[in-house]
């Protein structure tokens, strides 16, 4: 995997949840408010999202990738969240 995202972003899941990163990271990304970024729930499930990422272990990280608003998603368990060109 490239480390050359349009954005990538570190956050602590005890004090962002994955949803509102994702939100934050694709405001970034397309140069938006993040309340123009079309709602998360029309690709993924928010509240599992939040779940996979904040109960997954050092020992057996999560990764998610999903494809929202043109842009391809990844977010990690270790707090991780990148966009990239879909």
């Amino acid at each position: 995997m490239s480390e050359d995202h349009l954005v990538s972003r570190r956050y602590d899941w005890s004090d962002v949840s994955p949803v509102v990163g994702v939100v934050e990271a694709l405001g970034d990304a397309d140069d938006a408010d993040p309340d123009a970024i079309p709602a998360l729930a029309e690709t993924v499930d928010p509240e599992s999202l939040n779940e996979l990422c904040t109960s997954a272990s050092a020992e057996n990280p999560v990764t998610v990738s999903f494809v929202h608003a043109s842009y391809e998603m990844t977010v990690r368990s270790d707090g991780f969240v990148a966009v990239d060109a879909a």
